[in-house]
């Protein structure tokens, strides 16, 4: 029986395992395994370097020069119910640039690039567009220049469509592409990690968290034995039964489906990867239930005399053949369902448990037959 019991529960937990450590790399794989770079921290970026190095990368940079901004985003949604439109601004795409001295050529390099800000930044944004113009148009040598923003975000070339705005703005502000002006077609998206929104991305985090974690939980209880958790829990319980008379009814039980056994005295199945008993003896009650739809389910359901319900994944077919069983080997079960079976349970239990369960009870202790030949499961 426990190796019966260990391979059934073993699969369970390797199946699980491997779903989960699959969709724990779909995760990491949908957000660009971005997540390391975000462990590791961000990388510096480095304008004077090929900026197609960087792409993708979570990366960080002190932006020095704020020219102007040159696109809104903005998110509009429609109400299905009235047709009504609302419009949220979301924030603004800026061009920025960083000069470097070029001693040898005694000259600065400006290096042009897209930055993406949360609309909470345009105020501060705009304040360090009016510094920048005024530092660099100042003629008196007393404007200090902007104070450097650091900016965190995925180094992101630029879509059509912003490109088309950023060239143009660049073009109407008179800004021509050199050895003195380069030009990145690139914006750090600070609203992006691994492609994904900040938002997105951190949720898919927090899941493949937890799925590494149930990876985890399944890997170790797949070599101990917490799978007959529920039996050993039920010997506790019920001092006088002994693990090897147990075996002994398994080893006579009617195999139901993969996971169901139906002894005598008591029925084993496998709930997920536990190995769960119930005895038979105090079984009341038994029926076929389906539910169809979204939550579909098929299940033997099974009403115990402590007014418990236990529900067994098993087809019409397969909770047949057990309720067959049932009803020829425990004569105080009411096999089947009705409405009125149904009404009678809830509101008039006792009524209930003299359908079957007391008759056969008084006929345990009358009988001498029944009593001693070993037919009885209380």
């Amino acid at each position: 029986m426990l190796e019966t019991l260990k391979k059934k529960s073993g699969k369970s937990r390797m199946t699980r395992a491997i779903v989960s450590i699959v969709i724990v790399i779909g995760l990491l794989a949908l957000t660009k395994f971005a997540i390391f770079d975000v462990i590791t921290g961000p990388t510096k970026l480095d304008l004077t370097s090929s900026p197609d190095a960087y792409e993708g990368k979570y990366v960080t940079i002190d932006v020095e020069n704020y020219l102007t901004d040159y696109v809104e985003h903005s998110t509009t949604t429609t109400n299905t119910t009235s047709g009504h439109k609302s419009t949220r601004v979301d924030g603004n795409s800026y061009i920025v640039f960083n000069a470097f001295d070029d001693y040898e050529q005694n000259a600065s390099v400006w290096y042009y690039y897209s930055v993406y800000m949360n609309k909470n930044m345009q105020t501060d944004f705009y304040d360090k567009i009016d510094e920048t113009w005024d530092y660099w148009f100042d003629e008196t040598g007393t404007v200090a220049p902007p104070a450097p923003t650091t900016v965190t975000g995925t180094w992101t070339k630029l879509s059509s469509q912003l490109e088309r705005y950023y060239r143009e703005t660049l073009t109407e502000m008179g800004v021509e592409e050199n050895e003195f002006d380069v030009v990145y077609l690139y914006t750090v998206d600070t609203a992006k990690i691994g492609g994904q929104s900040v938002g997105f991305f951190w949720v898919c985090m927090a899941a493949a968290l937890l799925l590494l974690i149930y990876f985890i939980y399944n890997i170790i209880n797949y070599f101990n034995s917490t799978y007959i958790s529920s039996i050993n829990a039920y010997l506790r319980s019920n001092t006088t039964v002994s693990m090897a008379a147990i075996e002994a009814d398994f080893s006579q039980a009617h195999p139901i489906g993969k996971n169901v056994w139906v002894g005598r005295k008591w029925t084993i199945y496998m709930d997920g990867p536990k190995a769960k008993i119930l005895s038979n003896g105090d079984l009341l009650w038994g029926y076929y239930y389906r539910r169809t739809g979204k939550n579909s389910a098929s299940q033997m359901r099974l009403f115990t005399t402590a007014k418990k319900m236990f529900s067994i994944n098993l087809s019409e077919a397969e909770t047949q053949e057990a309720l067959k069983f049932y009803g020829e080997e425990q004569p105080h079960m009411v096999i089947g369902y009705s409405k009125e079976l149904e009404t009678c349970y809830q509101k008039n239990y006792e009524q209930f448990l003299n359908l079957k369960y007391n008759p056969a009870k008084n006929m345990e202790q009358t009988d001498a037959y029944f009593r001693d030949g070993g037919e009885s499961n209380y």
